[in-house]
Parts: C-alpha cells; structure tokens; sequence
C-alpha cells in the first residue's frame, strides 16, 4: 500500500509534514500503467460507426497531436471561454476546495497538461503539504511531459502516471486508507452520452469509497448565442480541430478523405440543452481507408456526427450525482458565463 500523507476527510484534522526521508527519494514519477496505442483495435468501430445511420466518428479522432495542439489553441480563444472561466472558478475557491476535503491525494481524470490542476497543486505547496497526484490519461507522451513538469515545479508532489483509458486507470488505482479526491474537469463528463456519464459516475463509486470526493467542472445551460461563438471562435481552431479527425484517419488508415470535401457544423440545441458538432459532407463522394479494406459513400449535404457537448441543469446534475452515490457538499457557479465546480462526497 503506498504510504500517504494526506490529513484526512476533516479540515480540523492536524497536517504531518512529510518526512526528510521521503523528501529525498531520487524518484517521485512512478509509472504504474503504460498504454497502449488506445485506438490500435478501433478498426471495427470505425466501420461500424460509418456503416450506420447517421454516421458517426468517434470523438477520439479528434485528439492526435496535431488535433491536441488545434484544441490547445482553440482554448485560448475569447469565444472559448470554458477553460478560462474554470480557471478562474479553481484561483478563487481552490483553498476552500483542498480545506473541505483534508488535502487528500488527487486522482484526475483525463489529466493532459494538467494546467488548470496546477491551481490546487499550489495550494498544497503554499501549505508545506506532500500531494500524491495520480493523472489518469491514454497520450503517454502528454503524461510524462507533464509529471516531469509537475515535480519540477512542486519540491513535495510525488506523480502516480496511470496511462490508460478511464476504466483501466481506475482500476489499477494501489489501496488506500485516507480520502481521496477524484477530479474531471473541463466538462469532460458533457461530452459523452447519457448512458456513458451514468456508466462513468458508477465506475467512480464502485473503485472509491465512503468519504471521497469527487469534483467535477461543468459547463451549464445558458444563451445559445455564448456557446455557438464557442465552437464557432473566429480563428477557426475548433472547426480545424473537428475536421482534423478525417486528417487522423487517413493516416491511421490509409485513409482518402479530402478535408476540403467536408465543413464543420455546430448548433446548439436549447431544447435537450446538447451542442451537437457535425461534418458536412460538400459533394457526392467515396472515400476508401484501404487498410481496413472499407469503403464508404457520403451524399451531397449528409451529416456525420462528430462530437456532443451537454449543457447541464446545476439542481438535475446534483440530482445525477446523488443517484451514483454522490451527496453534494459544495458548487461554485460563475454568474456571467454559468460554468460551476461541483463538489460532492462518496456515501
């Protein structure tokens, strides 16, 4: 079992320093999951999802280097304004968040460079605090990047890198006795689908325990117009972004799509509260991924489904968390750009 050095669930609890013994360890990046290539038997899905109706390409073709920098981009954007209302949300209440939960150890979710993670990160610091930090992410190159920024930049955190899928990365998760705080930010949880958010918030409470916490970071339902300037920012990265995964699958596969052929559609539909991303097909065409033997005809005008985006309700996502096993202990709302931080404790 690894020893932590978290005070516990209480705020009131006394903190222990760690010691001179483990402050000088040569080693605090520890690798306990390596990836695999994630997508390397994703063959089948691909032809399955573009054999359907509507057709679809799994969002993960969005996120190849080239797609991962287009986002960063894209993140930087005034329109976008989800990352930058986040990071505000953790400067502000970051001391409260780590008080609340006894400074625990952290496991993210989808960790990538960890920047905004960083905020609480420094709180730790500030304190004089050991932080254990167990970054759940499937680009191993990004991972290690960032565990060997992270303790650069923080003399007492020791990095647990998990490469691996969501599941996996939970799953390989070493015992512990103290609290924890699992964390998903950037409203990851809004781009899956409702079954998937289900299936993901059981997988969290099954692998925690009475006593953990779980923050989540969550864009809210709000003026269509605020959010179609956010996928639609003047610079055009998001569009570039999307459109990058026809760009993936001809490298993957052997691919010939034209990018040209196609455009980026996004719309916000207030009703179901769903931003819904599309790629338009521009021309009657066939376009073959020969390393899958596949071929496949879009029509002038057809829509593939691309990527989604939900807006949530802040009381009906409490709601959700309450039937996974997660009372609330505390949300912070942006009032401008309703954007929230969801705090809430494993029963």
């Amino acid at each position: 079992m690894l020893r932590f050095l978290a005070a516990g669930r209480r705020p009131d609890v006394p903190l222990e320093p760690a010691p001179v013994s483990d402050l000088i360890q040569p080693q605090r990046i520890q690798y306990l999951l390596r990836s695999a290539d994630p997508l390397a038997k994703d063959g089948p899905n691909v032809i399955r999802n573009l054999s359907r109706s509507p057709k679809k390409i799994s969002a993960f073709y969005v996120y190849d280097k080239k797609g991962t920098e287009l986002f960063e981009l894209q993140c930087g954007t005034p329109e976008y304004y989800l990352r930058r209302v986040e990071s505000r949300l953790l400067t502000r209440h970051a001391g409260e968040v780590v008080e609340l939960c006894g400074y625990p150890p952290i496991i993210e979710l989808g960790a990538g460079t960890a920047q905004k993670t960083r905020i609480l990160l420094a709180e730790y610091a500030r304190r004089g605090l050991r932080c254990d930090y167990f970054p759940i992410d499937v680009d191993m190159e990004t991972l290690a990047e960032t565990a060997r920024s992270l303790v650069s930049a923080f003399p007492l955190l020791f990095v647990h890198c998990l490469g691996a899928t969501y599941e996996k990365g939970l799953s390989a998760l070493p015992p512990c006795s103290a609290p924890r705080m699992f964390m998903f930010l950037g409203s990851s949880l809004g781009n899956m689908e409702r079954s998937e958010i289900d299936g993901l918030l059981s997988q969290l409470f099954a692998h925690g325990a009475p006593g953990d916490y779980l923050l989540l970071g969550a864009d809210l339902d709000k003026d269509p117009a605020v959010i179609d300037r956010a996928y639609n920012d003047s610079a055009g990265f998001g569009p570039r972004s999307t459109l990058n995964m026809l760009d993936h699958l001809n490298h993957r596969y052997a691919g010939n799509f034209v990018a040209e052929n196609f455009r980026y559609r996004s719309k916000y539909d207030s009703l179901i509260k769903r931003n819904e991303v599309r790629i338009e097909s521009l021309v009657d065409q066939t376009v073959t991924l020969a390393s899958l033997n596949f071929s496949v005809s879009f029509g002038a005008a057809e829509l593939i489904d691309a990527e989604v985006m939900w807006k949530f309700d802040p009381d009906e996502l409490g709601e959700t968390l309450d039937r996974a096993g997660f009372s609330p202990v505390r949300r912070w709302i942006d009032p401008v750009y309703r954007y929230g931080l969801f705090l809430s404790i494993h029963k």
